[in-house]
């Protein structure tokens, strides 16, 4: 049969005359012709619509090799989806750029290509020996282009003899190619269509388990498996990160197949290849060509993958860990693809994120309760033992308190700094507990073999410098006497706080002090406390209250000359002031306050009197104060 379509009157009812004209007179070739159109107009699955255009235009044809190619944006490449039998391993796996071949030049030019002999003569030709071309020796390809202008993809069909390809031939081409255009965008709409279905309805199940799911691994393979159905591939897993960003464990693992939970989960070491990947801020494609030393660590979890694709479980700009999906053969993971999996990635951080904070808060509870039992002495030495025990500290080795201050202006910061010195405290000391309330962290922490609180605070004055920032954020420590059973651990808790108390007077912001250096600044302490007054501190207290008047600094000076032992030179260096304004404050004080610093026997008391009046200040001038703040975990 031979339409001349080209001729044909363009009008709806030149149109008609011609169809009418033309079934009249071959009904028989006409009919096949209806049932190629309506087959091509009402298969909506691609895989099928594309086996029928192959199978069909070789038949036309008449030709041997038939191959289309679809235009994969992702890619951006001619990826080959269809073939005649005797080719089909290559669907999926084989592809061309955008002009590359004969095939890439009609995607380029948008116009059918006609080799009719000796194909390796024309310069278009790409010689591809996996196809097993050499035996062609005629070559066609036809632009499939959607009916808005958009590229869909090419027609490529090969004959083993020279053949002459007629105008009536390119004509009917060309019209096939047309309906093919229509067709396949119609399915690839409804494909798209519904696989946004899916997408919305598979989210909003992942969403209510989100809320109503109690168990966060079986969470995380609900999650997994979902992504797994709407991606594909032949492994989904969740690796999450731990708090210390240490290691990564792997969570869930789904493959089509099982559908189970998986294989026990590994631990991968955060330190090395899979750790970077939880630096990324998007879904990347990873492939065993590129990425070799993933893909080495991945084969615990599943041996054999080729392609991966990765999207990392973030918080805001925290880590959690990766989401990944994985292919034994390699194929493309598109855009969609990768929006999906970020999404559900999302989910899965948000999911371990708040199962995390959960366990922080009833873990931080629970250690609370127990320092208030043991700084009361409560609930009896079998029950805090057990309790102890549950949260894996062993009361009956040696333990020391030890109560952390942070001061300075990085207020904001204060949960970040908490977490890394626990992270190494706990490191360092294997069975202890800490627990933080503002700027107060409390621990009981181990004492290691053969060590003292002297050494255990030169470790500890290690650690913290770690995460101090002068003056902006600084730490200072007070630890208690060795606490060999519970009845030592009521006093232990006041022994730390008032080491740091005292020596954040005594020794200055940022000091670590066991109490047993206080020495006989714990008497002073006690006289603090007390609130009774002498009169060198009532002399020393009219200082103060000329300073809050006047905005002087006499109650400094006075306290820094004592420090430097009447040295005027050293004093006045210290105070960032002249000797002539060292020496006229001095006057002032001695008409102030009555206080002759000229005379060296009153030096002694004066400066018992400063330490009783900073010690009095550090606890907010109560005697309760340092016993009920003692009491915060």
């Amino acid at each position: 049969m031979a339409i001349e379509a080209r001729q044909v009157d363009g009008a709806p009812a030149g149109v008609a005359r011609a169809l009418r004209d033309a079934v009249r007179a071959q009904r028989t070739e006409m009919a096949a012709v209806f049932r190629m159109v309506e087959t091509l107009a009402a298969t909506l699955d691609l895989e099928r619509l594309l086996a029928y255009v192959v199978r069909l235009c070789a038949e036309v044809a008449g030709c041997a090799g038939a191959l289309v190619y679809l235009w994969d944006e992702d890619r951006e490449r001619l990826v080959v989806r269809a073939a005649v039998e005797g080719y089909e391993r290559w669907i999926g796996r084989f592809s061309l750029a955008m002009g590359e071949g004969l095939t890439g030049w009609t995607a380029l030019t948008r116009q059918p290509g006609i080799i009719r002999d000796n194909p390796t003569a024309d310069p278009r030709f790409l010689s591809v020996p996996e196809l097993n071309d050499d035996r062609f020796q005629s070559c066609l390809t036809i632009p499939i282009v959607a009916p808005d202008e958009r590229l869909v993809g090419v027609l490529t069909l090969h004959s083993e003899a020279p053949h002459e390809f007629r105008d009536d031939d390119l004509a009917i081409m060309e019209t096939i190619s047309a309906l093919i255009g229509v067709a396949v965008d119609n399915a690839q709409l409804y494909e798209r269509q519904r696989r946004q279905v899916s997408v919305l309805h598979a989210l909003s199940d992942a969403s209510q388990a989100l809320v109503q799911t109690a168990s966060l691994r079986h969470l995380m393979h609900r999650l997994a498996s979902t992504a797994g159905s709407l991606i594909g591939g032949d492994l989904c897993a969740v690796l999450t990160l731990d708090d210390a960003h240490a290691h990564l464990t792997v969570e869930a693992t789904w493959t089509p197949d099982a559908g189970s939970l998986g294989i026990a989960p590994p631990i991968v070491d955060a330190a090395g290849p899979w750790g970077r990947l939880t630096g990324l801020t998007e879904p990347a494609v990873l492939s065993r060509r590129d990425d070799r030393d993933v893909f080495e660590e991945l084969d615990e979890v599943i041996a054999g993958a080729r392609v991966a694709l990765v999207a990392p479980m973030r918080v805001g700009d925290r880590p959690i860990g990766a989401f990944l999906c994985a292919a034994v053969r390699p194929r493309p993971f598109g855009r969609e693809d990768r929006e999906l999996l970020g999404m559900l990635a999302s989910q899965a951080a948000l999911a371990v994120q708040n199962a995390r904070l959960i366990e922080a808060l009833t873990e931080r509870d629970a250690v609370r309760d127990l320092f208030e039992a043991l700084a009361l002495g409560e609930d009896g030495a079998l029950g805090i033992e057990r309790r102890a025990s549950r949260l894996g500290v062993d009361l009956t080795r040696p333990h020391v308190v030890a109560v952390f201050e942070l001061g300075g202006e990085a207020t904001s910061d204060v949960e970040r700094i908490w977490f890394a010195l626990r992270h190494d405290l706990t490191g360092e000391l294997p069975g202890s507990l800490l627990a933080h309330r503002d700027h107060t962290l409390t621990g009981v922490l181990r004492l290691p073999a053969e060590a003292d609180p002297a050494r255990l605070a030169a470790r500890i004055a290690e650690l913290k410098r770690a995460h101090e920032k002068p003056p902006a954020s600084v730490i200072s420590v007070g630890v208690s006497r060795v606490c060999r059973s519970l009845e030592d651990y009521p006093g232990a808790f006041d022994q730390a706080r008032e080491a740091l108390t005292i020596g954040r007077v005594v020794r200055g912001p940022g000091a670590v002090v066991p109490f047993d250096e206080l020495g006989a600044q714990r008497h002073l302490f006690a006289v603090a406390r007390e609130g009774t007054r002498d009169a060198f501190q009532e002399r020393l207290e009219r200082l103060i209250d000329h300073d809050r008047a006047r905005g002087s600094q006499l109650f400094r000076t006075v306290e820094t000359y004592l420090e430097c032992m009447g040295n005027a030179k050293l004093a006045a260096e210290r105070l960032f002031v002249h000797r002539n304004t060292l020496r006229q404050r001095l006057d002032k004080v001695r008409r102030v306050a009555g206080i002759d610093l000229g005379d060296p026997a009153q030096w002694f008391d004066l400066m018992m009197a400063v330490r009783v009046i900073r010690l009095r200040a550090s606890t907010g001038g109560s005697a309760g104060a340092l016993r009920r703040s003692s009491r915060r975990y």
